[in-house]
């Protein structure tokens, strides 16, 4: 689609078409030596991708213009100057590039942020990590993937931390029993939770309320 490019390595077959009505404008450039795969390193061009988002810059347009101009003139130093816009194209994409991660990671990290504040609010009801996913529109995978990457746990995991942190204020400020605490954060089988928060506690309920109850 529009604002995309296509790098072919050498020996790569070439077969493509275009459509009419969709009015393209497409700009080709051939480049080669020794040191392509040095230069195409340099500017983060993906030579594993067949094509990547460059973006619709009219600078573009006027780069490979210029160029054209100059392959048909061959005045003096023609050579140089195609180099240079050749290398403008380059900074071009790499620009793009970055600022189309930045702009991804940017809204990644909104979206985990939400999840993180929504699970913190609402720890102590049944979720299903699959369901809130999908009511956000994104798919479990990349739900799932993106939280551990930020958080450093699956949302399942970061979601019992809140229960099981939460479980351990009450034991430290209220006189709820393990029964009324475990239900009170979400879990209807005490000893489920008994389990969980000994993993993440290294002690029993009863034996980190007896702990906090001598040290006050």
């Amino acid at each position: 689609s529009a604002g995309h490019m296509v790098l072919l390595l050498p020996g790569q077959e070439q077969h493509y078409e275009y459509f009419r009505s969709e009015d393209p404008h497409v700009y080709w450039v051939h480049f080669t030596g020794s040191d392509v795969p040095h230069i195409l390193d340099k500017y983060d061009i993906p030579k594993a991708e067949p094509y990547f988002l460059c973006g619709e810059q009219g600078a573009y347009e006027k780069l490979f213009t210029e160029m054209i101009k100059e392959l048909q003139t061959c005045r003096t130093g023609y050579r140089d100057l195609l180099a240079m816009y050749m290398q403008q194209i380059l900074l071009l994409i790499q620009r793009t590039r970055l600022e189309q991660q930045v702009i991804t990671s940017t809204c990644i990290q909104k979206e985990i942020e939400s999840a993180c504040k929504y699970f913190a609010e609402h720890y102590n009801h049944p979720i299903n990590i699959e369901e809130y996913a999908q009511s956000c529109g994104i798919s479990v995978s990349w739900f799932q993937r993106n939280f551990k990457q930020i958080t450093s746990q699956t949302p399942l995991q970061y979601l019992i931390t809140c229960r099981i942190n939460n479980a351990a204020s009450l034991l430290q400020t209220t006189d709820y029993n393990i029964t009324e605490i475990s239900a009170i954060v979400g879990y209807d089988n005490p000893l489920y939770f008994s389990r969980l928060f000994h993993k993440l506690k290294g002690m029993s309920p009863s034996a980190y309320k007896k702990l906090v109850t001598q040290n006050r």
